[in-house]
């Protein structure tokens, strides 16, 4: 197959397949002490937040972007504003799901030391699965015959993905395809559903390409992956960040789905799934190109599906070519 025809993209939110998230905690790296000479109140309870270091990025960039085993920061702040516990104290976090659900994996560390006399510190922790909606929830641990003093707290819901990669703007691979996906998404790779990522004109920014879960919130194919692409191609109709892409000059997405997966039928009785948002259900179904290379369907959007391109490979995967010119994401 010669290297499939690009098109515009601005700025590519998320495209999605299938795949899966984690992530990971440890050790404290910042804490904020009161006043000196000041008696901080007795916490009675816990706010918590999760990021990660996103510099460089553009685009729809999430507060978290982090692949199973990767380290992101945890931020615990007691409340009442200022207070602090007396001695070092051993907090519990919990993993959960949400919207609901069993955690796939656990937090490493499982607890963390809230130092004495410190309103807030940060910590480094990771998750050991793939999982979307993981809420991280910090509290004492249980005790028998003991009340719990402290009212937990919880991050908002992220994803751990499966893999995640970063590449520069310029990145010369990105013209010819760039491969999320073991085997860099090619005609051997094992994944269920992978995707190579062309931007013809690169990036305005740094960005990042990703694998992570299907889940049956975002309404895509049971055992189908997450494909993320993350990036600042411009913004359509601005004049202070014109577009990178267009109708006539898109991005493109090759989408590949395992055969046993995508079995049996002919290319065009599949169809993928989309959503504008960084998260929640893939509400859109991307609909036929009218033209070979225009990303413009029946009713005027800008993107697609060009089924002209699309087809299966002879090991009998389907290659589906998503044309795009602005943020997004993409599933079976």
């Amino acid at each position: 197959m010669g290297t499939p025809q690009l098109s515009g993209l601005s700025r590519f939110r998320t495209a999605a397949l299938l795949a899966a998230s984690v992530l990971v905690a440890s050790a404290a790296a910042v804490a904020i002490a009161p006043a000196q000479g000041v008696v901080p109140p007795t916490p009675t309870g816990v706010s918590a937040s999760a990021t990660t270091d996103n510099t460089g990025l553009g685009g729809a960039v999430p507060a978290v972007l982090v692949q199973t085993g990767q380290d992101f920061d945890l931020t615990v702040t007691l409340t009442p504003a200022g207070a602090a516990f007396k001695s070092d104290t051993t907090l519990a976090l919990t993993p959960s799901l949400s919207p609901s659900g069993t955690p796939k994996g656990n937090f490493s560390p499982s607890s963390i030391t809230m130092p004495g006399g410190v309103n807030s510190a940060t910590f480094d922790v990771a998750y050991t699965a793939v999982d979307n909606g993981v809420v991280l929830t910090v509290g004492k641990p249980a005790s028998k015959g003991k009340p719990v003093d402290l009212q937990p707290g919880s991050t908002a819901p992220f994803d751990v993905l499966k893999e995640l990669s970063r590449f520069a703007k310029d990145d010369p691979r990105l013209p010819n395809g760039l491969g999320v996906g073991n085997a860099n998404c090619t005609q051997t790779s094992t994944e269920s559903a992978c995707g190579v990522l062309y931007l013809e004109h690169g990036s305005k920014s740094d960005g990042a390409l990703s694998i992570g879960a299907c889940t049956a919130d975002l309404g895509c194919k049971t055992g189908s992956q997450v494909v993320q692409v993350i990036a600042d191609l411009g913004e359509p109709g601005s004049t202070t960040n014109p577009p990178l892409y267009s109708k006539s000059d898109p991005a493109l997405l090759v989408y590949r789905c395992d055969k046993k997966l995508c079995s049996g039928k002919g290319i065009n009785s599949y169809k993928l799934k989309l959503s504008f948002q960084a998260t929640g259900p893939l509400d859109l179904t991307a609909g036929p190109c009218v033209s070979k290379g225009v990303a413009s369907d029946a009713a005027g959007r800008d993107f697609c599906v060009d089924y002209v391109q699309s087809h299966r490979d002879n090991s009998g995967d389907a290659l589906f070519y998503l044309l795009f010119t602005h943020d997004m994401r993409a599933s079976t």
